[in-house]
């Protein structure tokens, strides 16, 4: 390929990001969830990540986490929702109550102190400042599990939703024995055209059991029928003569000349079609790296992990 048919092609990709054609119908709204389940039971977590899937979020899952381990993912998951439209977090964990706060606990947590809670539990309002940082905001959904016996004196197993807090989301809480109900309407509510988390909060609080800390200001709207103007997409017009291939220098040029914004682009073209299961943050790592060998051995194409101009087209048209 000559260097100016080359270029041509770079543009061409600019202009298909710069007017928008690369944003996928399920693109307006952005919905990160993270999921966490304690202890070998996780039937209630995989019918969450069920619904979140049914509503195209980018999810975190752990199973069984440390202390440690739980914060680490609750600060890529805070970085995470602050580029997001909405949050939702749901914890199958035990939890205690301390006063009027609750915490929730890892894996090994002991409890025979009362400072222990500081350093071994984390409190639910952390996770509900990592879901308010989102656009439109979320909600923490809490499947209390049965807390350890040798608890300390002022602490008790967590029964209800904490009092509304200003700065942070809406926390529902509902006994483990009671979430099946909750989690079926969670489920039922969101395969729905139109998706309005306020008011699939509100049904779910009216489980018995179930109690739910405060009612959004506004409608929290995770999906909604939107219609989209036809595209028209440029051509890549071969030249009258056979060019041959970029070479992977040039690919590899072009793909470090990509604005962030296009990278979630591709990311999304590649998650719509099946190849790629990570988060759209932009990062051509390891897992954008081997979708776009998947996609490539779809069209039986050379799986270099690189997008020719064509492909880079042909994806950011496609969504």
């Amino acid at each position: 390929m000559t260097r100016g048919a080359f270029l041509r092609c770079v543009m061409q990709v600019f202009c298909v990001a710069a007017l928008g054609l690369g944003t996928p119908v399920g693109a307006q709204t952005r919905i990160v969830g993270m999921v966490v389940s304690s202890g070998s039971e996780t039937a209630r977590a995989d019918q969450v990540l069920q619904s979140l899937t049914a509503l195209d979020a980018e999810i975190l899952q752990a199973s069984d986490p440390s202390n440690a381990q739980l914060r680490a993912m609750m600060r890529r998951f805070a970085q995470e929702a602050s580029q997001a439209d909405a949050a939702i977090v749901f914890l199958d964990m035990p939890a205690v109550t301390v006063g009027d706060r609750l915490f929730a606990l890892p894996r090994d947590t002991r409890l025979t102190r009362a400072s222990d809670i500081f350093t071994q539990a984390v409190p639910l309002r952390a996770f509900a400042r990592m879901t308010v940082l989102a656009e439109r905001g979320g909600a923490v959904i809490l499947s209390v599990g049965t807390p350890p016996e040798d608890l300390s004196p002022d602490m008790n197993a967590a029964t209800t939703a904490p009092a509304p807090l200003g700065g942070v989301s809406e926390i529902l809480v509902v006994p483990a024995l009671a979430a099946g109900g909750v989690l079926d309407i969670f489920a039922r509510e969101t395969t729905g055209p139109r998706v309005d988390l306020s008011t699939v909060l509100a049904r779910m609080a009216a489980v018995p059991g179930a109690t739910l800390s405060g009612t959004p200001a506004a409608p929290i709207i995770l999906r909604a029928p939107k219609a989209l103007p036809p595209v028209v997409l440029p051509q890549v017009v071969a030249g009258p003569e056979a060019t041959p291939p970029a070479s992977t220098e040039e690919l590899a040029v072009l793909e470090q000349s990509l604005s962030p914004p296009v990278r979630r682009d591709l990311q999304r073209a590649l998650r719509a079609q099946g190849h790629y299961k990570g988060l759209i943050d932009g990062i051509m790592g390891v897992q954008t790296r081997a979708a776009i060998r998947g996609f490539q051995e779809t069209r039986t194409e050379a799986d270099t992990g690189l997008l020719t101009p064509r492909q880079l087209l042909e994806l950011l048209a496609q969504g």
